[in-house]
């Protein structure tokens, strides 16, 4: 039975999956996965191979082709707005490399429906590669707090405001959509989740996350590991967007001062650490004076 039906028989839920070549098994894994929890599911494609349309006609889904790639903003917007156009009441964002628990949308439909002004929920993860899952993070004055999960029973649908989501995973109600508005298309990919949990808070509502939604979910391009401790890094290329789009963001006027805070620190550590422990980190230092000269000179809609 599809999960959906057991919390209101008028919701219906659209995965939108947006795919960038992706690894052929983990995307059927997480069809798999998503085809019993959802009424629907839409690719958005940003330039892949032909072999990814080919698996959607194999798999049932439906194939919207981007030919190139319009970036992830503008991907999930496609989505998004062709899934509420034919009447999905929530739409479940997911990046191509997540594969979500067999109960993950049902406990994520349950939080929302038991916290009103929560404009999206979102699980736990764990990248497979690693031991832990990732914490929930909240910002408390200028200190970023990790949310430890509650010891003993939780409740289903049990959850716990926070200061953002990722994308994937996200599941988000047609009423916080129109009220919020779509992702920044100018963003591309980086922080575009953020920027979206903090507009909604900006306009009153909460985002939650759901202790007993889980996904598996790949982060980073590797693992790097440091004094015992196992750390995911991108590429230059992504280096550049996170840097040029953290300090847009931050640049914003309604971004919370102790968010400007926490994300310039946070950005310098990235910064060093790149630049201390990569092999190319020429490369990595072009990236960062590029991205920084952009967030502050241009409009990046335009880079």
């Amino acid at each position: 039975m599809n999960p959906c039906n057991a919390i209101d028989q008028a919701v219906t839920v659209v995965a939108v999956v947006v795919t960038h070549q992706p690894d052929v098994k983990m995307l059927t894994a997480q069809t798999l996965a998503l085809l019993p929890q959802v009424h629907r599911i839409i690719w958005v494609d940003n330039g892949s191979s032909a072999v990814v349309a080919q698996l959607s006609s194999a798999l049932g889904v439906d194939y919207i082709n981007l030919c190139k790639n319009t970036g992830i903003a503008h991907a999930q917007n496609v989505g998004a707005e062709r899934a509420f156009s034919a009447g999905a009441t929530h739409v479940l964002l997911m990046d191509h490399d997540s594969v979500p628990a067999g109960d993950m949308v049902e406990q994520l439909l349950l939080s929302l429906d038991g916290h009103p002004l929560a404009a999206a929920a979102g699980p736990w993860y764990q990248d497979p590669r690693g031991q832990e899952h990732s914490p929930f993070v909240r910002i408390e004055g200028f200190r970023i707090r990790r949310l430890e999960r509650p010891v003993g029973k939780i409740a289903a649908g049990e959850g716990v405001a926070v200061d953002h989501l990722i994308a994937s995973g996200c599941l988000i109600h047609r009423e916080a959509w129109d009220a919020i508005g779509s992702m920044a298309d100018e963003l591309f990919i980086d922080f575009v989740d953020v920027e979206w949990c903090l507009r909604a808070r900006s306009l009153g509502w909460t985002v939650i996350g759901v202790w007993n939604a889980h996904m598996e979910h790949h982060l980073g391009h590797a693992v790097k590991t440091l004094m015992g401790r196992r750390f995911h890094v991108h590429s230059p290329a992504r280096h550049y967007f996170h840097i040029r789009n953290g300090i847009y963001l931050a640049r914003q006027r309604w971004i919370p001062w102790s968010r400007r805070w926490v994300t310039g620190y946070r950005l310098l550590l990235k910064c060093g650490f790149y630049l201390l422990v990569m092999d190319n980190r020429r490369h990595y230092l072009a990236a960062t004076l590029k991205g920084a000269w952009h967030a502050m000179k241009f409009d990046i809609a335009s880079t």
